[in-house]
Order: C-alpha cells, then structure tokens, then sequence
C-alpha cells in the first residue's frame, strides 16, 4: 500500500495492515511493521528511499522490541541505525557515569532504547530481508518453504541497487575497478564530480 504524503514530494509505502503478526508454533507472539517514504533522488532520474522503519513489536505489551530505522535528514544520530528496547545494568551504568559527568553527553541513561548503533550510512544499512532472516534464525520465527531463497534474492536485488547507487556517488572509483579488471572505461567531458556525503556521514 502506498500514499501521497502531505508534502506532496514523497511517496510513503507500508503495510497495509500496518503490522504484520509473527508467529511461533502458529501462535502469534509479535508483530512486525514496515515503512518507508521514497522520492525521486537529486538528478531527478531514480526513485530513492529518503526514510524508513522496520518495528518488531511485542504482543504483550504492544511496545517497541527492536527499530531499524532511517533517515537522510537525521542530524543527531546516525542515518541508519538500531534501537533497542530493553535494559542491562552494566550499560546502564556506562551511561549513568557519564550522565552525572555531564548530563548533555547522555541525556538519558536509563533508557537502552536512547542509543543509535549505527548502521553503515546511506548505501551499506541493512535491508528488510536481513530482519526477516534474522526474525526466524535468531528468534525463531515460523517460516514457510522456500523462505531462505526469497530472503537471499531480495537481498541480492537491494544490494545491486545500492551498488549501482555507489557508482553513481564516486564514478571514477569505479572506472578505477573496472580498469584494474581490464576493461577499457572513458570518462564523461567534464568528469563528473564525486558525491562524497553518503561515505562521510555518520
């Protein structure tokens, strides 16, 4: 399911029944929910994803159990990023010092779920099929036949169109590859300028 989001630049593609129950034995124990909000990237040419959410949700509380999210606006996390809902003590205590040190270097150190682990940035985040086959070999989701295949090939798929999405960012990398490789690549006249900000960005 898709819609036009309010802003009228982007497009915001879901669920559509917004989660999607998992289950353990055919009993569900969580739910799992997907977004992401897509707009055509900088040369207007290509469709890109400019955000996105996969939630594993717990049943018995309805509350947030791990968030992998994205955001190309985000400026004080990561782009890509884990949030994790749960608490350890020893961490808790890693962030508490610090807290009482200086309370804006971690604002809330109670809270597990405050932390950003980043992700790899812009081109190198994981994809959905990663959560799905992390969801069943991990967590021990029912899966039906044939699962492993599908997750691999959309795996594959989303790598592929992120890698050409690198070529695009730094071109004469690329060529430098491809030359090394053998082939016999010419460059445009200007040469295009490398887009560095996807491989600098936290």
């Amino acid at each position: 399911m898709s819609y036009k989001a309010p802003s009228g630049d982007k497009f915001v593609v879901r669920l559509e029944d917004e989660k999607m129950p998992l289950t353990v034995a055919g009993k569900t124990v969580a739910h799992l929910g997907c977004s992401m909000e897509q707009e055509l990237d900088r040369a207007g040419t290509y469709l890109k994803t400019c955000g996105s959410k996969i939630t594993l949700w717990s049943k018995i509380d309805r509350t947030p159990l791990i968030r992998l999210e994205y955001d190309a606006r985000m400026r004080g996390a990561p782009i890509s990023h884990w949030q994790i809902h749960a608490e350890r003590g020893a961490m808790s205590h890693l962030l508490g010092r610090a807290h009482a040190v200086d309370p804006n270097r971690v604002s809330r150190p109670h809270e597990f779920s405050s932390l950003h682990f980043p992700l790899g940035g812009e081109r190198f985040r994981p994809c959905l099929e990663d959560m799905i086959q992390f969801l069943i070999e991990d967590c021990g989701i029912d899966s039906v036949s044939g699962w492993r295949s599908a997750v691999e090939s959309g795996r594959e798929k989303w790598r592929r169109i992120q890698l050409r999405s690198v070529v695009r960012d730094s071109p004469e990398d690329a060529a430098s590859v491809l030359r090394h490789l053998g082939y016999t690549v010419a460059g445009p006249n200007p040469a295009v300028t490398d887009r560095l900000e996807p491989f600098r960005k936290w």
